[in-house]
């Protein structure tokens, strides 16, 4: 009888999570140690005092789901062969590699989530119009490299061969670029592993039920159908309307508490002053990631929220000269919350088409535009956070997005995010194409959500010299 190797972990969302060798030596490594000491939404626990969890639970959690997924469409092993270090047939293989995919999908998270790493990508646009970076500084193309350079003692890519995986495979899985649509899919859709974890898991930590939905019920309804050799994931017909409320439970988790709450404020200063670290050079800049993953794992293990709050912390107790980064630093180490202007038309909006879109961003960057000379002439130095975001919250692509994205127009059921329905006579359809779903109607509509942030002493003067008034009255 072949030798079985298992460890188990209690997770408080998925009760008992099961590892087989490989994830277990993958949980052991530094590289995963490291998601430990990252919480998984950012300063949004300033806001919800629960919400510390991090995203090495998480990324459990994941790999869970996507068990759980895999036996419900019937592309599982049995436990025998998981948990079989030398079982290494095909099938085998996929289920290990799926699971590990989920386990690894956030390995190049930066501290505080997306709140740090929105600093980086901001200062690699500045440098890129100098022709300055190598790499696109973002937690993907870091994770990536890990994945894939680290064959050495300890290193991912070198575990992953020795157990019989693909490092160049996995990474192109957690991309989304497989040549394998169903393993796409089940990492990058509209309903994936992803997403079913963190919607419940953040509901539960900050105590926000708008995630909620029911888990047992869309898996057990999660099956996949044969279109063009290709294994498509899609949901059956008789629960609709469950791929509905999954969607809308989504769509005002993010419209609520991820881009318009009130922990938002706090993630955007966080990246303001991250992306001052890096043009000052207080900061692991992303090229000096890229070679800590592969020549110094322990100080890479380092880069994590304790990283961040420590170069606050220091640049706090030191003498700082530039008023803007120790005011944002004094107010994001105290807790202090800066005032938001949220008057026509920097306001969240409801967004129809691309050109509707197009006219309000313009009204919005000129409002901007208009404020900040404003505030140049009454408060000299006053600084202000501007955020008109490139990406709307939306419950799913419309079939205009779809056309973008598919290049065979006339096969939108390849597309990779959309969600299929399988109906009771077994022809494949986009759940935006059926009249009686929601989708058909909201796929339509886009949230978008600007925003600008001063400073509560700014914000005061603004209203004693009338100059929010003023704004309200200006017709952009």
């Amino acid at each position: 009888m072949a030798q079985v190797f298992k460890k188990v972990i209690f997770d408080n969302i998925h009760g008992y999570i099961s590892l087989n060798q490989v994830e277990t030596r993958v949980l052991e490594s530094l590289y995963y140690q490291r998601l430990r000491w990252i919480r998984q939404l950012g300063f949004s626990f300033y806001i919800f005092p629960g919400a510390t969890h991090t995203r090495h639970a998480h990324a459990l959690g994941v790999l869970h789901v996507m068990d759980r997924i895999l036996k419900s469409i019937g592309k599982a092993v049995d436990d025998q062969h998981l948990f079989d270090p030398k079982a290494r047939d095909e099938q085998t293989t996929f289920h290990r590699t799926m699971r590990l995919a989920a386990m690894l999908h956030d390995i190049g998270t930066f501290p505080f989530s997306h709140s740090i790493e929105l600093g980086y990508i901001n200062h690699w646009r500045h440098q890129r119009q100098l022709g300055k970076p190598k790499y696109v500084a973002n937690h993907e193309v870091l994770g990536s490299h890990i994945l894939r350079h680290t064959d050495f003692e300890g290193g991912l890519t070198q575990i992953l061969r020795e157990e019989g995986i693909d490092p160049d495979e996995l990474s192109k899985i957690i991309a989304g670029k497989s040549k394998n649509l169903l393993a796409n899919q089940l990492m990058h859709s509209d309903v994936d592993a992803d997403r079913m974890d963190y919607l419940i898991r953040d509901a539960h930590h900050t105590g926000i039920k708008l995630g909620v939905y029911d888990m047992d019920l869309l898996i057990r309804n999660i099956t996949t159908t044969q279109n063009q050799n290709q294994d498509i994931l899609c949901i059956k017909e008789d629960a609709l309307n469950l791929a509905d409320a999954f969607l809308v439970s989504r769509y005002f988790w993010y419209s609520q508490i991820i881009n318009d709450g009130a922990g938002y404020k706090f993630d955007l200063i966080a990246a303001k002053i991250a992306e001052y670290f890096l043009e000052n050079g207080l900061a692991y800049s992303f090229d000096q990631l890229i070679d800590q993953v592969s020549q110094n794992p322990y100080e890479y293990f380092t880069f994590n929220d304790s990283y961040f709050m420590a170069k606050l912390h220091e640049f706090l107790a030191g003498r700082v000269t530039h008023p803007m980064i120790r005011e944002l630093s004094e107010m994001l180490a105290r807790r202090i919350p800066p005032a938001q202007i949220k008057l026509a038309p920097v306001t969240p909006t409801l967004i129809e088409s691309e050109t509707h879109r197009q006219e309000v961003a313009e009204r919005v960057s000129k409002a901007v535009d208009w404020l900040k000379n404003e505030m140049d002439s009454v408060t000299p130095g006053a600084w202000m956070i501007s955020d008109i975001p490139g990406k709307d919250v939306i419950f799913t692509r419309n079939h205009e997005a779809l056309k973008k994205e598919v290049k065979d127009t006339k096969r939108p059921v390849l597309a990779r995010d959309s969600v299929k329905i399988l109906t009771r006579h077994g022809e494949l359809k986009l759940l935006i194409d059926i009249s009686n779903s929601l989708m058909s109607i909201l796929s339509g509509y886009r949230n978008f959500i600007p925003r600008i942030y001063v400073s509560p002493k700014t914000f005061e003067t603004l209203e004693k010299k009338k100059i929010l008034e003023k704004l309200r009255d200006q017709k952009f």
